[in-house]
């Protein structure tokens, strides 16, 4: 019974998470118009939510390992409320940025313990079910939040969009202050302060870089912070292998299971989440749909991948759960070569639901399966290390892939056209949209090469004894 409460405390967080992620996309042009500012500014808002979860999650991680998992996950979903609050009392744009990275922090503790906690209430034969579960909910909230923010923006305003975090972040912390067990071992260590501030440091110019290049293609100073990030992440490197209390283990990196499932989630979530933002531009953009109405079109692959989630980790309870893994991201590269095959100024918007339902029925087997393995050999006094370095990874790829998407499209059309196509405020002009349907097929077809390295990783853990 207590276990099963404090598993909802933890599907609750990711339910939020979610919600907030979707519904934020829809409310750009309300929230540019009820704060008087412009879209680049605005973009910040998703933009800073990402660059914090990205730098703080390994290092929040490592602090659940230390002061214990359930206390940093209960803080973030507090600070969670709070910045939602925040955010949607917001006067201006500057109010907007910084309140989110306030709502970042909290999420960055949330997500970074969130499958440290499930590989503690789970043993490792019920993980996939957990897992599945988790992946599930987080697909039922993103549907929520497509179906929920067209209707709030519309009805009550962008700043109820926010305002709707709060109760549940309020419950979230009550039920998980009295149910949430600190179950993992701890060891009374110090956090390696310089260490987390040149990570930091390092993970956020690299991420800027991405994004620079994104906005504005590439330059002297992209070149710059990206050998500065480079530069900083060796100094990190050395100055862990002195200290004798590192964030993440140097035997956590050569847990080899470990650090092939993190990079096949990093290399996926750089190849997918490109493809989303392309898709979510071609719907907008080409076909002319308002953001709400694009969105709709893609429900019905987040549902099928809800389903398939739980059938997924059950799978990966019974089967080999590499099999599962690596058959998701195979069937995802079918998915983008039938894009890249398929894709053109009229194709029928049922095709486009059609594919995008397999994919995310590959995304949904990936991500069930995939979490049961990061963590399979981990030592239980690293689970939260290992957690937030896998969120992490996973948040670069995400960075990644936004820079993929607006270079593949601003190869036919402005970048700034690009950016409003994004956010729905516009749609292209007759002339643009056969270059700009050929630049997604190149998009499309970067993104099935990066997940061919995916499942080449991937399906490579096969030699690894389990």
């Amino acid at each position: 019974m207590r276990r099963g409460l404090a598993f909802s405390i933890i599907l609750l967080s990711s339910l939020m998470v979610a919600l907030d992620s979707t519904i934020v996309v829809l409310a750009l042009p309300a929230m540019m118009a009820g704060l008087h500012t412009t879209l680049d500014v605005v973009v910040w808002s998703i933009i800073s939510y990402i660059l914090v979860v990205t730098i703080l999650s390994t290092q929040m991680g490592r602090l659940g390992d230390l002061k214990g998992k359930p206390r940093v996950f209960n803080i973030g979903m507090l600070v969670f409320g709070v910045g939602s609050a925040l955010v949607s009392a917001s006067t201006n744009a500057v109010e907007l940025i910084a309140f989110r990275v306030v709502q970042a922090i909290g999420g960055a503790m949330m997500s970074a313990t969130s499958m440290a906690l499930i590989s503690d209430y789970f043993p490792s034969e019920r993980r996939g079910w957990a897992f599945g579960w988790s992946s599930a909910v987080w697909n039922l909230g993103a549907v929520a939040g497509i179906l929920a923010g067209g209707l709030i923006t519309t009805f009550l305003g962008w700043r109820w969009n926010f305002y709707i975090n709060v109760p549940i972040a309020a419950a979230g912390f009550a039920l998980g202050h009295k149910y949430l067990e600190d179950l993992g071992e701890r060891t009374p260590r110090r956090f390696d302060l310089v260490g987390s501030l040149i990570l930091g440091a390092s993970l956020a110019l690299y991420s800027l870089a991405g994004l620079d290049y994104a906005a504005s293609g590439f330059s002297a100073s992209i070149l710059i912070e990206a050998l500065a990030a480079t530069v900083l992440l060796v100094a990190f490197a050395l100055a862990e292998l002195r200290s004798a209390e590192p964030i993440i283990p140097p035997a956590l990196i050569k847990t080899r299971l470990f650090t092939l499932s993190t990079l096949s989630l990093m290399l996926q979530t750089t190849a997918n989440y490109a493809t989303l933002f392309l898709l979510t531009m071609y719907l907008q953009g080409v076909r002319g749909l308002d953001p709400f109405s694009a969105s709709l079109w893609l429900v019905p692959g987040y549902l099928l991948g809800s389903i398939m989630a739980s059938m997924g980790g059950r799978l990966a309870d019974r089967y080999d759960p590499r099999v599962i893994a690596s058959t998701g991201l195979s069937i995802q590269i079918v998915a983008y070569l039938l894009f890249r095959s398929f894709l053109s100024v009229d194709t029928p918007l049922y095709l486009v639901t059609a594919i995008s339902a397999l994919n995310g029925i590959g995304a949904a087997l990936f991500f069930a399966s995939n979490g049961k393995l990061v963590m399979l050999d981990v030592p239980r006094r690293w689970y939260g290390a290992a957690s937030g370095t896998s969120r992490t990874l996973g948040n670069i790829g995400m960075v990644l892939s936004f820079s993929i998407a607006i270079a593949a499209s601003s190869a036919a059309i402005p970048r700034d056209v690009a950016f409003q196509i994004f956010a729905g405020l516009t749609s292209l002009q007759p002339q643009y949209m056969e270059p700009f349907v050929s630049s997604i097929h190149a998009a499309f077809t970067t993104s099935a090469l990066v997940m061919a390295i995916a499942v080449a990783l991937s399906w490579s853990r096969l030699r690894h004894k389990m």
